[in-house]
């Protein structure tokens, strides 16, 4: 048995040992001994792909020709996976009989490098050789594969174009020339070309230019410009200045902005700020160019846009309707080589305004509250719009009897609308027609609308002086009810001027002969049916009325071409004794008034039959409200067929050409025999229940007893 002579030394001794055994613990999980690999947790170390996954690629072997003395430009290249695999070169072994200037990586082609190899003059050694090994980034490096040189004592003499000029070549057009080489020595000439964009080398198609002795060959150069302007290249073949040539070329805009700025201006109809982008192709092909904008414009735009050669494109561009913000943006146009173009387009805020419209209305300019018993009011609904992305000050005024029922508020808020109601309150002892115009105040801006309105009296009160109290519809006419008065003499008509003794009424107006007009027919011994015999077809046809009887118009007239008749004759409402009619005045037409003429039947001594005439009707009620005139015909027979037509008369007492007539039957009257009898056998029930409650009322009460047994 073992045991510690110095009993103090245990503790340091217990403390080493558990420090050895952690520090032996922490190895064996660092190399995942403990856990098979895996680590700690099962967390594996991260050694990225190992040498076999890369892989390695094949180095290729190959010859070149080069002069004692001079530099030499060749490619080397090795076997890759893909062709834009990264391939990295190592020189194994250098050249003996001469030295390797540099070597590159070709940026075209990461699997080749390119090589300069300067020939020692004073070696005397024909031959020579280097080594060179590749590998992928990260790998390891293939076997050395050998490159031989040949070095020979012939010169070559190389000589090229001194500058080659391409002109001014569109963007996204290119241009081909070709650059002669000349090898006026006797040695070969092997050299690699190399071009930077925008040249481009179309042959040799490997940029290897191998020439032999007195030999030449054409180097096909293109020049494909990306930017605007000049630019140069020098191509050198040689280290002296016959063996350089200079490549001009200057790129031109293949398409151009003609307005370079552009600011969209508001359409009211639409509420859309809108404008046009012009574009002008200079070329002679089309050009696709692709939109893009900000996304308050862009959807406005197409994606993409065909331009036609040698002309102008316009493009629109617009606003959203509710849009109303400032706006401060570009619209890009890009061909496919990447070139673009760019228009500024600005755009202000949409200033305020107020729009008015009245609902179930054509027109917001005029607001008609038709006829209004006074005493009484009416009211009409009017809708405010603000469209546009500043808010509103309103002020209205009202002339009266108008009245504004809706507080609107101090203002109209942007993109914002209310309903208003407006009042027609007239006073009980006004008449008439009521026309005013209320102002709508906004933005130093004035809105005026119409408001019209037509006041009568209330039923039941007193006909205005004068006015007879039932008045015969046909004066000096008879109709169905066979009824006969006196003719009523006509007015006095005023004479026709003259110029030169031709008059200045040329009455083609009115179809029907003069001799009609004036009533210089002679009826005497004829029948009422022949009075017409003397006429011709056509101004027979011309009198004949709707019901197509042949009527003549008692009314001596003098007509006018200048006056246009009425016209848009329609029905407003029939009821069993009156008529009202309403149709269209024509234009400055405030001093002229009306005639309504009625088609009835005439008795003359001469004739026992009756004539088909037509006569003025003076029991007629007119309203007119700007060029909407109504006419109510009063005192007609109920269920009854009428012929009506409508003459406007100037102020010098000149009449239109007849409007087109019309045929209306009136209603039926109200019966009162049934709501008299009907309230008579109400009464007599009434007075049989009154007469039942008073006698029964009056009958003696009657008590009951009730016994009970003791």
């Amino acid at each position: 048995m073992w045991r510690f002579r110095d009993q103090a030394a245990r503790p340091r001794q217990a403390s080493l040992l558990v420090t050895v055994l952690a520090l032996s613990l922490l190895s064996s999980l660092s190399d995942g001994q403990v856990f098979g690999e895996g680590g700690l947790f099962n967390r594996k170390k991260d050694t990225g792909p190992t040498q076999d996954q890369i892989g390695l690629p094949v180095p290729v072997t190959g010859r070149v020709e080069s002069l004692r003395g001079h530099e030499v430009t060749f490619e080397i290249r090795a076997e890759s996976k893909t062709p834009g695999a990264t391939v990295e070169f190592l020189i194994r072994t250098f050249p003996s009989a001469g030295r390797i200037v540099s070597m590159v990586s070709n940026p075209g082609e990461r699997n080749k490098a390119i090589v300069t190899y300067y020939a020692d003059p004073n070696s005397s050694a024909t031959v020579d050789a280097f080594a060179f090994a590749v590998r992928y980034r990260g790998g390891r490096y293939s076997p050395a594969m050998r490159y031989d040189i040949d070095l020979v004592d012939r010169k070559s003499d190389i000589m090229v174009t001194e500058s080659v000029d391409f002109g001014e070549v569109m963007i996204g057009d290119e241009e081909i020339r070709e650059v002669t080489v000349v090898n006026g020595g006797e040695g070969s000439f092997t050299s690699q070309i190399f071009l930077t964009p925008p040249w481009h080398l179309i042959e040799p198609v490997n940029g290897k230019l191998m020439i032999g002795p007195n030999g030449r060959r054409r180097v096909k150069v293109a020049f494909r410009p990306e930017l605007r302007g000049e630019t140069s290249y020098f191509l050198s073949l040689s280290r002296s200045k016959r063996g350089t040539t200079k490549l001009l070329g200057s790129g031109t805009d293949s398409f151009a902005v003609v307005t370079e700025e552009l600011e969209l201006i508001l359409d009211k109809d639409s509420n859309q700020r809108k404008g046009e982008i012009v574009l002008m192709n200079h070329s002679m092909a089309p050009i696709r160019l692709k939109a893009q904008a900000s996304s308050r414009l862009q959807e406005s735009l197409e994606k993409e846009y065909f331009l036609l050669p040698a002309k102008e494109t316009r493009i629109p561009v617009r606003l959203g309707r509710t849009d109303t913000a400032p706006f401060d943006g570009l619209v890009q146009f890009s061909m496919g080589s990447g070139y673009s173009k760019a228009v500024k387009v600005v755009s202000k805020v949409i200033p305020g305004r107020i729009e008015v419209t009245v609902p179930n209305s054509i027109s917001s300019d005029v607001i008609n509250f038709g006829k209004v018993v006074a005493g009484k009011s009416t009211e009409r609904q009017i809708t405010l719009t603000n469209p546009g992305g500043v808010a509103v000050p309103l002020e209205f005024h009202i002339p009266e009897p108008f009245r504004l029922l809706t507080n609107p508020g101090p203002q109209l808020g942007a993109l914002a609308s209310m309903n208003l109601s407006i009042g027609l309150y007239p006073t009980r002892s006004r008449r008439g027609v009521v026309d005013v115009t209320m102002n709508v105040y906004a933005n130093e801006g004035t809105v005026p609308v119409r408001l019209l309105g037509n006041v009568v009296r209330p039923e039941g009160d007193a006909k205005p002086h004068g006015a007879s109290a039932s008045q015969d519809p046909l004066q000096g006419l008879r109709l169905s009810t066979g009824l006969k008065v006196p003719v009523k003499p006509e007015p006095s008509v005023p004479p026709v001027p003259s110029v030169g003794g031709e008059s200045l009424d040329p009455q083609v107006n009115s179809p029907i002969p003069s001799s009609v007009r004036t009533q210089s027919i002679d009826l005497s011994g004829r029948g009422g049916a022949l009075w017409y015999a003397d006429l011709d077809k056509e101004t027979v046809e011309a009198m004949t009325s709707p019901s197509g009887v042949v009527t003549l118009p008692i009314a001596g007239r003098v007509f006018s071409a200048d006056l246009r008749r009425p016209e848009d004759l329609s029905v407003v409402a029939v009821k069993g004794r009156s008529v009202t009619i309403g149709w269209t005045a024509p234009r400055e037409s405030e001093l002229c008034h009306f005639e309504v003429e009625l088609r009835g039947a005439m008795v003359t001594p001469d004739s026992p039959f009756p004539i088909s005439v037509w006569a003025p009707y003076d029991n007629v009620e007119f309203v007119r409200i700007d060029r909407l005139v109504k006419a109510k015909i009063m005192g007609l027979t109920p269920k009854a067929i009428y012929d009506f037509r409508v003459l406007m008369i100037d102020e010098n007492g000149r009449s239109s050409a007849n409007s087109k007539e019309m045929t209306i039957e009136t209603g039926m009257p109200m019966d009162w025999t049934y709501i008299y009898l009907l309230f008579g056998v109400g009464v007599f029930i009434a007075l049989g229940l009154g007469v039942f409650q008073v006698l029964r009322n009056r009958r003696p009460e009657v008590y009951q007893a009730k016994y009970v047994d003791h």
